[in-house]
């Protein structure tokens, strides 16, 4: 069986560079690219990876460590969840609300009462508005 070569970290910058050129301004890294800057980890550290690919650390090391535990190359806002129940009744006390960018942006809130209105923050949060 003849296994595909895996490519140096100039092909994969060269790649990167090439998308650059022609995406648009707001363009998500393809899913392609991703997995191309994840191959490099067996040989170069994520440090050398992220300079290289000119690429966000904390994005790069997330998804190497997402490959090698078998998650595969979900975006982190693909393979999460939350439900809200926004019915039932605040309750008062300490609350903590802590949200994570794939860009790596992060807020966290803590309080105590009752809680902000979560739905509200987290859109506005997410940049979809109210």
């Amino acid at each position: 069986m003849l296994q595909k070569s895996q490519p140096a970290v100039e092909e994969v910058q060269e790649l990167f560079e090439q998308w650059r050129r022609t995406k648009r301004r707001r363009d998500r890294i393809p899913q392609s690219l991703w997995e191309a800057a994840v191959s490099l980890s067996g040989r170069h550290s994520t440090h050398r990876i992220s300079k290289r690919l000119r690429l966000n650390h904390t994005a790069v090391s997330d998804r190497i460590r997402a490959h090698r535990e078998g998650d595969g190359f979900q975006r982190p806002h693909e393979s999460a969840f939350i439900e809200l129940d926004v019915i039932s009744p605040p309750i008062a006390g300490d609350f903590t609300i802590e949200m994570q960018r794939p860009d790596g942006g992060r807020m966290k809130i803590c309080g105590k009462g009752s809680c902000c209105d979560a739905v509200a923050l987290s859109k506005a949060f997410w940049g979809r508005g109210t």
